[in-house]
């Protein structure tokens, strides 16, 4: 109810003013996914088609380069965010503003941001260790890619592809799109549940839980802030601090 959900920090609820103006009708949930569907269809192919190019399909993660891992990372958001903003134009009537990307962060939803990259980060590595525990390590292979390289410059390399490019497209697709689209009909735990479950999945398997919970941890925060903005810096941190620390673990 309203009266024992949390105060907000400055902003309106995504459910209403995030995924549309208020008094926008809810997006067509079959026009929704289909958006979502041909939008993460646009990245795959324009991946696999650089990975096949690249000659990356034939080398193991160690050996794959931040200069191949940014261009794949570039291009491929890239399509996924020309199909998601035509499809979402032509389709449901809707652009950038109706993403969540209409307000700037104020300094009350930029500390809280903040704040929430570092709590949803040691939560990932508590749920990761928990899984690793039941299941055994499956890391993903950018992780082990990144773990390979050495550098400052790959290090920048790393954070432009991990820490920037990929936190902008897979907020304005997860919680952008998906969330708002979905809390427009749904309870905010089942919007951001399902919402987190797609954004895991395509994470691979090896990575469920945590990165589950990390979707839905980023789709409070949009709720919370009412603004894109807020999810995509509390991405980029957790993204960053894992970036850096990789990056310094020992080879071996």
């Amino acid at each position: 109810s309203a009266a024992s959900a949390p105060e907000r920090v400055d902003g309106a609820d995504p459910g209403r003013g995030a995924a549309g103006p208020e008094d926008r009708p809810p997006l067509g949930l079959l026009r929704l996914l289909a958006v979502a569907v041909a939008s993460f269809a646009a990245a795959a192919i324009v991946s696999l088609g650089l990975v096949l190019l690249l000659g990356t399909a034939h080398k193991a993660p160690q050996a794959r380069t931040p200069e191949e891992i940014l261009l794949i990372v570039v291009l491929s958001d890239g399509a996924l965010l020309l199909v998601l903003l035509a499809l979402g134009r032509r389709l449901l009537r809707i652009g950038p503003r109706d993403l969540g990307l209409r307000a700037a962060l104020g300094p009350r939803q930029l500390a809280f941001a903040v704040f929430a990259a570092g709590g949803l980060w040691v939560l990932s590595i508590f749920v990761n260790a928990i899984q690793i525990a039941l299941f055994g390590p499956n890391p993903q292979a950018l992780v082990v890619s990144v773990g390979a390289h050495r550098g400052l410059q790959a290090l920048l390399l790393d954070l432009l592809a991990g820490a920037v490019v990929a936190p902008v497209a897979e907020e304005i697709l997860y919680r952008g799109l998906l969330f708002g689209g979905l809390h427009q009909r749904l309870p905010f735990a089942v919007a951001a549940s399902l919402s987190g479950l797609l954004f895991a999945a395509s994470h691979g398997l090896g990575v469920l839980l945590p990165i589950f919970m990390l979707g839905v941890g980023l789709a409070f925060v949009y709720w919370r802030t009412g603004t894109l903005w807020a999810p995509i810096i509390t991405h980029a941190g957790v993204n960053a601090i894992s970036l850096v620390l990789v990056s310094a673990l020992p080879r071996s």
